[in-house]
């Protein structure tokens, strides 16, 4: 007969590993240029009639990141450009900064942990969003390295390396799926757990925005979901998984200001 405290101490055990964790979240706009150029009729017109694009055709406009180690945001800011590429180096160094580095002798710059990403239908979009256009720019693109790493699929079952590409990866948390096996809006998600969210524009409203030159709006609205999705996670890590993840609290979350930037 199984106990609760024996799938305490194994969740426990298991979870142990996961120290780093990346909340994440871009914001895009059509890439016309691309669209006009190789785009067929059927995605053309959905662009006329402002309906949703395929992954390619999106051009990423903002990225906002909250990284923490062990319970500790060591780092919180949104940035909004018109450099494409300035904004995908800004998440490949995002990547990077949430890893823990420790030296050994036999390797002076070993990988200790690897960071868990969380996201709001990250799986689905913001990701293949962020490799698609990272090949676009892949000859601007400063640490290469890391999207080798994020790209790695050599530990199938991640006994001791990330399978980040693996749909059901630990190491990726996409809350709508992972939690509630669909995709959900991260307002949604936020009034079932009276969490404040969206009080800077909409994320339809962000062409508008970037036509206006308004990046700096754009940043602060980025900014804001990565940390409602950040109190979302801490919310379901209280009361679903009874704290099972070493995350931090909604209250310590609120009390953290980010940096918006504009580039």
């Amino acid at each position: 007969m199984w106990k609760w405290k024996d799938i305490e101490e194994k969740r426990a055990r298991y979870l142990s590993k996961f120290k780093n964790f990346l909340v994440f979240d871009i914001e895009t706009v059509p890439d016309e240029e691309m669209l006009f150029a190789v785009g067929d009729e059927e995605e053309i017109e959905k662009f006329n009639n402002e309906e949703f694009l395929k992954v390619p055709f999106h051009r990423i406009v903002a990225v906002s990141i909250m990284t923490i180690k062990n319970r500790e945001i060591i780092q919180f800011f949104s940035v909004s450009s018109k450099d494409e590429t300035a904004l995908l180096n800004t998440f490949w160094e995002g990547f990077k900064k949430a890893h823990t580095f420790v030296s050994t002798k036999e390797n002076k710059r070993a990988i200790h942990s690897f960071p868990v990403l969380i996201s709001i239908n990250g799986k689905d979009f913001d990701i293949p969003v962020i490799n698609a256009r990272s090949l676009k720019h892949i000859n601007n693109i400063t640490d290469r390295k890391f999207i080798s790493i994020f790209l790695d699929s050599f530990d199938r079952y991640e006994n001791d390396y990330p399978n980040y590409t693996y749909r059901y990866s630990s190491y990726h948390i996409d809350i709508p799926v992972d939690f509630f096996g669909k995709k959900m809006s991260l307002k949604n998600l936020c009034y079932l757990s009276q969490i404040p969210v969206k009080t800077e524009g909409d994320g339809k409203e962000v062409k508008e925005y970037f036509q206006k030159e308004d990046l700096e709006r754009i940043s602060r609205y980025c900014l804001e979901d990565v940390k409602a999705t950040a109190k979302l996670f801490a919310y379901i890590n209280d009361f679903f998984l009874f704290k099972a993840y070493n995350f931090p609290s909604i209250e310590e979350i609120d009390s953290i200001q980010g940096e918006i930037k504009v580039i």
